[in-house]
């Protein structure tokens, strides 16, 4: 929608304001499209983030900018948690989830994951304070699984079982070359833009690990579009490994631990902010609770 009471914590901008338009905003969020008259006539993003999500120009400082990843371009910041962003235009893939844009968003993520082990490997001051271990992993599920028993006691021991198939497969996976992790990589930050190019947007929750949690989000969501083929969803693991160099039963395999620790994350971002701070529904708690359950059933399947 079209503002004109435009927000006041806007850092000075390289032209003069004309206009701007709410994109979104809620208790942790406010992102803005702000029209520009200056030098060339442009529109660029405003953002600005509390809590978890004020990280963002962290990311862009330590990870995003220093490996080179395809983002948008970081213009200025302001106060805390204040930035802003070049405006690349474009449909994001929840607004147009077209099967050709999420096969792109593999092959985005195999480049990406290649050169930033690369990269990690070559300089570890690297984002050195992104870098995630097992034990952060395991503290983060302690976290999830007090807050799941506080708000619902019946499902008291429902996170058992995920844990240690956690603990495993992060053990297992020690010593894997680290590699980038993008956190959110899913659909609604994933910009098509106008010269249909895949461009990750929304790095506040990027680090630094092996997993491979963002293949498993991006399927599990386009799994879950009703305009997308679910036939050709089911078949990015494969284009992912011929992408990346990696047999398919790997990628498969990894999957598994990437979905641990992906699931295990969102629940505990659910039951920690997302219920009391944003209100999002107790059934996200449920919904990612089967998901962790499943995945260590066939975490099981595959130790026997």
């Amino acid at each position: 929608m079209t503002e004109t009471v435009l927000p006041s914590w806007l850092p000075d901008l390289d032209g003069t304001i004309t206009g701007g338009e709410l994109l979104r905003k809620w208790p942790l969020s406010e992102v803005w499209r702000i029209r520009l008259n200056g030098a060339t006539q442009r529109s660029v993003i405003a953002k600005r983030g509390a809590g978890e999500e004020a990280a963002e120009v962290a990311r862009y400082l330590d990870l995003v900018i220093p490996l080179g990843l395809p983002a948008p371009r970081l213009l200025a910041q302001g106060g805390p948690g204040v930035f802003v962003l070049e405006d690349l235009g474009g449909n994001n893939l929840e607004d147009r989830p077209i099967t050709e844009g999420f096969e792109q968003a593999v092959r985005v993520l195999a480049r990406m994951r290649a050169t930033s082990a690369r990269q990690l490997a070559e300089d570890l001051d690297l984002g050195a304070g992104l870098r995630r271990s097992t034990a952060d992993f395991l503290a983060s599920a302690a976290r999830a699984d007090a807050a799941v028993r506080a708000l619902r006691p019946d499902l008291a021991g429902a996170l058992d079982e995920p844990v240690e198939a956690l603990r495993d497969r992060l053990e297992q996976l020690s010593g894997a070359p680290e590699t980038l992790v993008h956190g959110d990589f899913q659909a609604k930050n994933l910009l098509r833009t106008s010269g249909n190019e895949i461009v990750p947007i929304d790095w506040s929750h990027a680090y630094v690990h092996p997993h491979l949690g963002d293949l498993y989000l991006l399927i599990r969501e386009g799994l879950q579009q009703d305009r997308v083929d679910s036939t050709l969803m089911r078949a990015l693991p494969e284009l992912f490994a011929r992408e990346a160099g990696i047999d398919l039963p790997t990628v498969n395999d990894q999957l598994i631990t990437g979905g641990l620790c992906w699931t295990m994350d969102a629940l505990r971002w659910v039951v920690e902010t997302g219920v009391p701070e944003v209100s999002v529904p107790l059934e996200w708690m449920d919904e990612l609770v089967i998901d962790l359950r499943e995945l260590a059933g066939r975490h099981r399947m595959t130790a026997t």
